[in-house]
């Protein structure tokens, strides 16, 4: 008979290690949370092997036939890059529809452009008016691609709206 009620190891002088319920409990505390820093190392490390590339358009994209755009007369939004494309008299210009402020799609108004997420206000001509946009709205260089095509290349910027036109017949 155990000398103790709740005593497992009814042989005191048996050589069998003792461990108490309170060490046990311990134990398996300190293996799960090892487990678990484990197991979250683990997954941290397996981000690194996914590729971190992110779903950004190209930074040159094509408008179309110079046919196609120039007979739109007008300014069109183009929802996918994020651009103004406005043509007139033969001529075309493309325009960035993010605002400097914190890369919110502004909107075409009566007098410019307005930004719908913190107030930015901008004239016709992409010039800052109001609002916590600390710079103005830039043109992008549009040029005839070797197909043909008319294509913008949104790492050449400028923020003279008279020379961002293009006529693609010259």
């Amino acid at each position: 008979m155990p000398k103790y009620r709740n005593s497992l190891n009814v042989d005191p002088d048996d050589q069998d290690p003792q461990i108490s319920r309170r060490s046990f409990l311990a134990l398996m505390g300190v293996g799960a949370c090892l487990l678990g820093a484990g197991a979250l190392t683990g997954a941290s490390m397996l981000g690194f092997l996914y590729p971190n590339a992110m779903k950004i358009p190209p930074s040159v994209f094509s408008l179309g036939r110079p046919e196609e755009v120039l007979a739109r007369d007008g300014k069109i939004f183009n929802a996918k890059q994020k651009v103004y494309i406005e043509a007139k008299e033969g001529k075309v210009r493309v325009q960035t529809a993010v605002c400097t402020h914190l890369g919110c799609t502004v909107n075409m108004v009566e007098t410019g452009y307005a930004c719908p997420c913190h107030g930015s206000t901008y004239d016709r001509y992409g010039r800052n008016t109001g609002g916590p946009a600390p710079l103005p709205l830039v043109f992008f260089h549009t040029f005839k691609g070797a197909s043909g095509e008319l294509m913008v290349d949104k790492s050449k910027t400028t923020l003279d709206w008279n020379a961002a036109w293009y006529a693609p017949t010259t």
